[in-house]
């Protein structure tokens, strides 16, 4: 998850929302036992949850990448979609304490209307009917389609500060990353040996450099004399950067002053002879044109920073428990945020640590894979796909609820 940069809020489309539809698990009601993958608090992911999500992810990659990268990334993503379900339950339950969900699901439903041309109630009924989804499944992946981000944007990204000094700090200590290139225009004489010798070329060569030097336009000689295309424009030539040239051309183009000629320098063609009309040495480029550059660098990197942090602090905060069976990828071993350890900020835990706490209420933490639970061995009669309604789960100070973000 901490890839990914919020800017813009993740809409669900029309085909997108088919292609939840299509991975969604069975009718509601329907009794299924199946083994339970993992519980987030009251709410659980069972294995078919898992599966579709792996089958959908397989679809996705395969049609967006190309064959050389696909094996390496389905292998990673595999192994992390129970890791990314997680995350996304307890981004879900933490928006309930935060968000009006009945205000912001409406938002959503209208935004999805508009952008998909459905200009009444009875046309969305038709169209759920039309894709087999009853209201709630509606209102349901409409959530899950959009809510993470909108918490991540909201907890995480809008409270991100780079300040001028912090700016001021890396342009300071990475200057490799803003060095400009050189930059040189010409003028170019170009007489080919092939035809006449190297030695009449040479005459010829030298006749040009004198002509320029007494007085006539390098522009004029260049449409007299030179054999290269460039002739036409009166040997202009460039701009080209440090590396575009041939090395001694390039050592004469960035060191000859501007305004004379050169002599004539042999090459494997014959002669070039060749004048300076601007150039700019390579060097760092000024702060105030790459200052926008720094601060989206320094901003994505600190909000995979806060990222990391903010997820910790919710898988430390909520009871998560996850069947071993299924801990692959950044479970293995406990998960990433086993450890209060994970989530230092500073050298300051921002989880309640057991042995900060005094008085009756000092408890044990939370634990992670393997749980007090068994899952392992545990079975669940509840229909595929579903998880408890609206729990007022232990997500953290979320502060006054509110209707979410405008759309």
């Amino acid at each position: 998850m901490n890839n990914a940069f919020p800017g813009k809020t993740r809409w669900i489309g029309l085909a997108a929302l088919l292609l939840l539809v299509a991975t969604a698990t069975g009718a509601p009601g329907a009794e299924i036992i199946e083994e339970i993958a993992a519980r987030v608090n009251d709410s659980i992911i069972v294995r078919s949850e898992v599966q579709d999500r792996r089958a959908a992810l397989v679809r996705q990659i395969e049609e967006e990448m190309p064959p050389e990268e696909r094996e390496e990334t389905l292998a990673r993503a595999q192994e992390d979609v129970l890791f990314d379900m997680i995350n996304q339950e307890l981004l879900l339950q933490r928006a309930r304490l935060q968000f009006d969900m009945d205000k912001y699901f409406d938002n959503l439903q209208k935004d999805f209307m508009r952008k998909n041309e459905i200009s009444s109630q009875s046309e969305l009924d038709l169209f759920l009917k039309n894709s087999g989804l009853t209201s709630s499944e509606f209102r349901r992946l409409l959530l899950r389609s959009n809510v993470p981000q909108d918490v991540l944007q909201f907890d995480v990204a809008r409270k991100l500060v780079v300040t001028t000094e912090q700016i001021q700090a890396y342009y300071d200590e990475n200057p490799d990353r803003f060095l400009l290139p050189g930059k040189v225009s010409l003028g170019e004489i170009v007489i080919l040996a092939d035809s006449r010798g190297r030695e009449e070329a040479l005459v010829l060569a030298l006749d040009a450099v004198a002509r320029v030097r007494v007085g006539e336009s390098f522009d004029q000689v260049a449409r007299d004399l030179s054999e290269a295309p460039s002739k036409e424009k009166g040997g202009n030539v460039g701009p080209f950067e440090t590396g575009d040239l041939a090395p001694n051309l390039e050592a004469q183009a960035f060191s000859l002053p501007l305004g004379t000629v050169s002599e004539p320098m042999e090459t494997s063609y014959g002669y070039h002879i060749m004048t300076v009309i601007s150039r700019t040495d390579a060097g760092l480029a000024p702060l105030a044109e790459v200052r926008e550059e720094v601060e989206r660098t320094l901003r994505q990197k600190k909000y995979g920073e806060d990222l990391d942090i903010f997820l910790g602090k919710l898988w430390v905060d909520n009871q998560v428990v996850v069947n071993p069976r299924y801990a692959t990828g950044k479970l293995a071993d406990g998960g990433p945020y086993a450890t209060l350890e994970a989530i230092l900020s500073g050298d300051k835990p921002l989880g309640p640590h057991p042995e900060d706490q005094t008085g009756e209420d000092a408890g044990d933490p939370p634990e992670l894979q393997p749980a007090t639970d068994d899952l392992s061995s545990r079975d669940a009669a509840v229909p595929a796909g579903d998880t408890a309604p609206d729990t007022e789960a232990p997500v953290g100070d979320a502060g006054t609820p509110h209707e979410g973000p405008s759309r």
